[in-house]
């Protein structure tokens, strides 16, 4: 079997020319070159003789193969199982030995990626779920060029159960975009490719042929294996002239699907920007083309540059979140001070609700959170943690040099009642909630590492089951997303200087919406009247989102 199937992989090889993590064409005669890779070789393992073998056993990329193999009969058929087709040395060394430059995974434009779909093709708008409503590409999705559906993905970090994605987000996305956008479409579907849930739907919007397109890192990759496990499928790769060549398994390949499925995965990465070229996959009837992520702003700051590595992979390592959070609710109680007093998960941000107010969080990051008397002495103790022996390491997140406060931006939330969820860029959201009886009593600040993009929203799980439901007994005459408040909200980001935020945020409200003056709400009314009473509905004063 395993002769068969190294026969199998030499033929495949001859034709194919790309990296199998990140699509880029493969070469081994420059080793400075794009696309550079070593020739896989077979180390003794039996009788390691050298310092050389030992070397390669450890780093190359067959080390994970030999930990992961399937029981063979021989050390020869072990051998033979290891021939795969190879990955180039830069996504070996980032995905095995998490050593990478920045430079090597540049960003690309959405007009870059777009330039690989042919016109009218059916597009798949990868959005993650959690990080609603960033990542949303509108033009995609009012555009007439393409036939675009909305997929959005990460689904288990938000909901409790398969049943929320299932029936009721959907529905409420839908009145969303009608409402919120004014884009009419019903094409929408919520998943979680982790744990399989309705990735069958995400299935039914793909025609004969699809392309998968979104913000890099949002779960394209994840997708596409899950429905090939799904629906079975493989990869299609590509000769020099850029044409599609499909090798369909034969019955020796499907005879050892683990390892069949492992050399024909899509590359998923916690590193952005892994996949360098369109990859194809026949799952199924269908084909599905993976487009490189596209990056809306190509200058903003790499998150490399701000949270420290160890951080950064359990943010972007989608496994690691822990789901209980979800269910469990737990939450911690932060009271506002005179002083400032904040509370922060790493230096990720640093809260800072109104003096003499009472207040809960819910964190949802992937850290433990921690209360200083003031941000001066927050930012003091975390800048301190640059000795890797120092007790407090596991609270810092961000590196030493970002531990000063002209390094952060100050974000004024907007007014709100109850419960709000924050969500920052790239790395996840939080739940804040006010506690007894309503007062207006301030502002609730922000301080967040400047570069790392921030909005805010009604919590979206409780919306969107409360929407479907509305939706469902009116029997479709009570919209499932509210359409005469805005649910999400940028922040506003102000001098440390500012004394009179609430007046700021009017002047600045009136500058963001001067060009879409239907949105304009509360214009006339005193903001200190507005907010010193509770609403039957939430008002959300000056809450706009910048689209």
């Amino acid at each position: 079997m395993f002769c068969l199937q190294r026969r199998w992989f030499s033929t495949i090889f001859a034709k194919l020319v790309n990296c199998n993590a990140c699509g880029i064409k493969l070469q081994n005669e420059n080793p400075q070159g794009i696309g550079y890779y070593i020739k896989s070789r077979k180390p003794v393992i039996n009788k390691l003789q050298s310092l050389e073998d030992i070397k390669y056993l450890l780093f190359s990329q067959d080390v994970q193969r030999v930990k992961e193999a399937q029981e063979v009969g021989s050390l020869e058929e072990l051998k033979e199982s290891m021939e795969e087709p190879p990955i180039c040395k830069r996504c070996n060394d980032a995905v095995h030995r998490n050593q990478y430059d920045l430079k090597e995974f540049g960003r690309f434009k959405i007009e870059k990626v777009l330039e690989q779909v042919p016109k009218g093709s059916n597009l798949l708008h990868v959005v993650p779920l959690p990080e609603f409503p960033f990542h949303i590409e509108k033009s995609l999705l009012e555009g007439k060029s393409y036939d675009t559906s909305l997929i959005l993905t990460k689904g288990d970090q938000l909901a409790k159960d398969k049943g929320t994605l299932q029936r009721k987000a959907s529905i409420f996305f839908a009145d969303f975009l009608k409402y919120q956008l004014g884009i009419i479409s019903n094409k929408i579907v919520a998943v979680s490719a982790a744990k399989q849930w309705n990735v069958q739907s995400a299935y039914a919007l793909m025609k004969a042929t699809s392309y998968l397109i979104g913000d890099a890192n949002v779960g394209k990759s994840t997708l596409v294996n899950s429905m090939m496990k799904k629906y079975f499928g493989y990869k299609i790769h590509t000769d020099r002239q850029g044409n599609f060549a499909a090798q369909p398994p034969t019955g020796e390949d499907l005879k050892n699907l683990k390892h069949f499925f492992k050399s024909h995965a899509a590359g998923v990465s916690h590193i952005p920007n892994m996949t360098r070229s369109i990859q194809g996959y026949r799952i199924g009837d269908k084909v599905v083309h993976d487009l490189p992520g596209f990056t809306t702003n190509v200058d903003e700051v790499y998150l490399e540059n701000i949270i420290r590595k160890t951080w950064l992979e359990r943010i972007r390592k989608t496994e690691k979140f822990n789901t209980k959070k979800l269910k469990n609710w737990k939450s911690i109680t932060v009271k506002g001070s005179e002083n400032g007093g904040c509370y922060t998960v790493g230096g990720l941000f640093f809260w800072q609700p109104p003096n003499g107010t009472i207040n809960q969080i819910v964190n949802y990051l992937p850290g433990e959170g921690r209360e200083f008397k003031s941000l001066d002495r927050g930012l003091e103790v975390l800048n301190a943690c640059k000795n890797e022996e120092h007790p407090l390491l596991k609270y810092c997140a961000v590196h030493p040099d970002v531990c000063y406060q002209e390094k952060y931006a100050r974000h004024i939330i907007p007014p709100f009642q109850g419960s709000i969820e924050v969500v920052l860029k790239n790395i996840g959201h939080i739940l804040l909630r006010t506690t007894g009886k309503y007062e207006f009593k301030g502002l609730h600040e922000l301080w967040v590492p400047r570069g790392i993009d921030v909005c805010i929203r009604e919590p979206l799980e409780r919306l969107i089951s409360k929407g479907a439901r509305q939706h469902i007994e009116s029997r479709g005459k009570e919209p499932a997303c509210p359409k005469d408040r805005p649910i999400v909200t940028s922040t506003y980001v102000m001098d440390s200087t500012e004394s009179e935020p609430l007046l700021k945020m009017r002047e600045m409200y009136l500058q963001r919406t001067s060009n879409d003056l239907s949105s304009r709400r509360f214009i006339h009314d005193d903001p200190q009247e507005v907010v010193s009473k509770l609403h039957d509905e939430n008002p959300n004063l000056y809450w706009y989102y910048i689209w």
